[in-house]
């Protein structure tokens, strides 16, 4: 029973993930900007994301690495495109 919940746990992050952070990843490069975004809800993003994946690397649970780790990765780009576009609002 908890790999068939581990299994759905890591298909619906994986979910929040591709269509939910690739989308918005997406959506920032197209206008060149983050506005609208939070910096508090990135870095919270990133930090949740990073922590889980910590844990799953210290158990080693395979479900927790494999759903947690694009996760970190998408974070970390969408904290990128912020940290760029910002300092490129800020010139102009």
């Amino acid at each position: 029973m908890s790999s068939i919940l581990g299994a759905l746990a890591m298909l619906v992050s994986l979910a929040v993930v591709f269509f939910g952070l690739t989308s918005q990843a997406w959506k920032n490069y197209k206008r060149k900007t983050c506005e609208g975004l939070s910096i508090t809800l990135i870095l919270v993003t990133l930090l949740a994301y990073s922590v889980w994946l910590a844990y799953g690397i210290s158990k080693p649970d395979w479900f927790l690495i494999a759903s947690q780790t694009p996760g970190v990765i998408m974070g970390l780009i969408i904290l990128s495109q912020y940290l760029v576009y910002d300092s490129k609002k800020k010139k102009s």
